[in-house]
């Protein structure tokens, strides 16, 4: 009878356990399936109740693996690294989960552990350029924090709900009314949820700018020709407003059927019925669509095969407004990237803007600005903080040429999933200031003229205030040449550029006029003691000195060369004149000519008299004093040293204004000016 018992109990326990592993095995084939279709927020539900009950260590490394997936594909990225670094923990055999790790550290800014994250898989995977860009993200992410752009960004909190509100699009030509993509509730009905994206199917949504200046409460398009039971959203509309592309995902249960994109034209005031626009196949998913200003080129975002790997920006191609779109064209290796590139906006300039989480970046999506050469050769430029986040920011759009706009955000702040945010880069103020000096005394000079040329063809003459100074305002991206001249004295010319300038920016350029009436000390020229030949750095101080040929072609000048009282008086006179000389040869090797040069040595024939600016370097130095050798002999040593180093000088003076040129002089200009 104990036999009958123990029998009967041990095919009962073998049925309980049959049908506990046939329950198993229909939830993984149910996990697996939801997962492959994509639909995560199922999928997630079936994982995590499989791991409630899975003791093999393996399995709960592949089930915990894509746990983490789901949630980083749901973009919840504080329980994605959580499931990460369970699966990493578990040894997930999964090569790409250290990957995935770091970048939802990087999007939860924790930067430290992100770039350890990043190192470890570059060791395993060397090969994928991911990596180092990962690294080199955690340091731009903090870099680009700590000194933002210029943009003003705000969150538009009339707009948004406590659900997702994206991707933005300008309706009228004085952008006052916005459609843009919700999943927001509406009061009184019952929404359905996309098992796909795990939140409601979203819908197009509108909103105007009201005579107040406030954004009127958003209302669903009425319009049920664009507006779906699906999701609707991710949209472009032409400069005219009357051609709307709508990316549209039709859903059903078990099956992956993917985005299309789709047109509506505005007729009567109502929009037409949306026709699927013939691109690729319909078992090729595609989607954010962006039409250029001439209707010519639509740009979109898909997986389809031909590309660098994830998402990529592709787009099609017309010749007529009238004509079939053309093959989808890959915009290539540049733009694209292993990684995801998204929600592509092409401005009437040709400029194209998109998100990418394939660049180095901040964390998650970041919005790029790509810009193309003559050659057809795009560079890229990431829009930095305070544009981009560590979260996803995407779907940017411009009002025309302003630099005012539109974007997405799930930054932290926003009021719900996904933010509208505005944005606006204030005039850039940029300037040059100075005052315009007599080298001789370096006193200021009142009512000198100063012309400023730009490269843009701006031309501004002004006069120096009684202290000298001056000031003009600046564009960005000109070349500017700064003359100053005054009566009786040298002109001066002084070049810069405003190509790489970013911020707000103050350039300073003091002119300083060298006098026709007597000689002036050409600062930081330099001999080994004893010697005359030219070090380095007086090479460099000469520079300035072939400046002042190239700048006045008239001008002969006289070289004299001036020693101090140490030595014997010929030897100095000599000394003198091999130093004046070195400075002629010098400036006729760079091709000046020797007929506008004349080298004299007054070894220390001609000491200095003391003046206000030489007053200040010492208390025994009085203004009007001779630096005689008697007056030298009685000083401290201290102070002997000084009045000495004072002596030893190499002056300018200008002979003539009225030589003329050698032809070769001229070409010489051309060949300068062209580098």
């Amino acid at each position: 009878m104990l036999k009958k018992i123990y029998t009967y109990c041990f095919l009962l326990l073998s049925i309980v356990i049959a049908v506990s592993c046939s329950s198993q095995k229909k939830i993984i084939r149910k996990a697996d399936a939801t997962y492959e279709n994509g639909e995560y927020a199922k999928a997630l539900e079936y994982y995590e109740k499989l791991l409630e009950t899975e003791e093999s260590k393996y399995n709960q490394s592949v089930y915990q693996y894509r746990v983490a997936e789901c949630y980083r594909m749901l973009n919840n990225s504080r329980k994605a690294e959580v499931a990460y670094r369970k699966a990493i923990k578990l040894k997930t055999r999964e090569k790409e989960a250290q990957y995935w790790y770091g970048m939802i550290l990087l999007k939860n800014e924790k930067y430290k552990e992100a770039e350890e994250a990043f190192t470890i898989y570059k060791k395993s995977q060397p090969k994928d350029i991911r990596a180092e860009n990962g690294i080199l993200s955690c340091s731009l992410a903090v870099a680009w924090t700590e000194k933002p752009t210029r943009y003003i960004v705000d969150n538009i909190k009339a707009i948004n709900s406590r659900e997702h509100d994206f991707s933005p699009i300008y309706t009228t030509k004085d952008y006052s009314t916005i459609y843009f993509t919700s999943s927001r509730t509406q009061e009184g009905v019952k929404q359905s949820i996309n098992q796909v994206s795990g939140m409601n199917f979203t819908d197009i949504f509108e909103t105007r700018f009201d005579r107040k200046g406030n954004w009127t409460v958003p209302v669903k398009v009425q319009d049920t020709t664009i507006n779906t039971e699906f999701d609707d959203g991710a949209l472009s509309i032409s400069p005219d407003g009357t051609n709307l592309y709508i990316t549209l995902c039709k859903y059903e249960l078990g099956k992956n059927i993917g985005c299309q994109i789709y047109n509506s034209s505005l007729k009567g005031g109502s929009w037409s019925a949306s026709q699927k626009i013939e691109i690729v196949g319909d078992s090729i998913s595609i989607g954010h669509p962006a039409i250029s200003d001439d209707g010519l080129e639509l740009y979109f975002s898909s997986r389809m095969k031909g590309g660098q790997g994830g998402s990529d920006i592709w787009k099609v191609q017309r010749v007529s407004e009238s004509s079939p779109w053309g093959k989808p064209i890959n915009l290539g290796p540049i733009i694209n990237t292993p990684g995801d590139e998204m929600f592509p906006y092409i401005r009437s300039n040709g400029v194209l803007y998109f998100s990418s989480d394939g660049h180095p970046g901040m964390g998650g999506l970041d919005i790029f600005r790509a810009i193309k050469d003559d050659k057809g050769t795009w560079s890229i430029y990431n829009m930095q903080y305070p544009i981009n986040s560590s979260q996803d920011d995407f779907g940017i759009i411009f009002q025309g040429n302003k630099e005012i706009g539109l974007f997405t955000s799930n930054r932290k702040g926003g009021r719900g999933e996904d933010d509208i945010y505005s944005f606006e880069l204030p005039e850039l103020q940029i300037a040059v200031k100075g005052k315009i000096i007599d080298a001789s005394n370096k006193k200021p000079i009142a009512d000198a003229d100063i012309t400023l040329i730009g490269s843009d063809g701006s031309l501004v003459t002004a006069q120096s205030k009684k202290d000298g100074t001056y000031t003009f305002k600046l564009q960005q991206y000109t070349d500017y040449i700064i003359i100053g001249s005054y009566q009786g004295f040298l002109k001066k010319k002084i070049k810069f550029t405003t190509n790489n300038v970013y911020d707000n920016t103050t350039f300073e350029h003091n002119l300083e006029l060298i006098t026709m009436n007597k000689p002036v000390e050409i600062p930081n020229i330099f001999y080994d003691f004893g010697k005359w030949t030219l070090n380095e750095s007086s090479k460099q101080a000469l520079e300035e000195l072939s400046k002042l040929l190239e700048d006045n072609p008239n001008i002969t000048i006289e070289i004299g060369a001036h020693t101090d009282m140490v030595g014997d008086s010929i030897a100095n006179m000599n000394l003198s004149k091999k130093r004046a000389q070195a400075i002629i040869d010098y400036l006729s090797q760079q091709g000046y000519d020797s007929e506008r040069l004349v080298a004299k040595g007054f070894g220390e024939s001609r000491p200095v008299t003391v003046t206000e600016e030489i007053a200040k370097l010492d208390p025994l130095f009085t203004i009007g004093t001779v630096l005689s050798q008697d007056f030298i002999l009685q000083l401290p040593k201290e102070t002997q040293e000084k009045a000495n180093q004072i002596n030893r000088r190499t002056e300018l003076k200008i002979l003539s204004t009225d030589y003329i040129p050698k032809p070769e002089f001229f070409e010489r200009q051309k060949k300068r000016n062209k580098k």
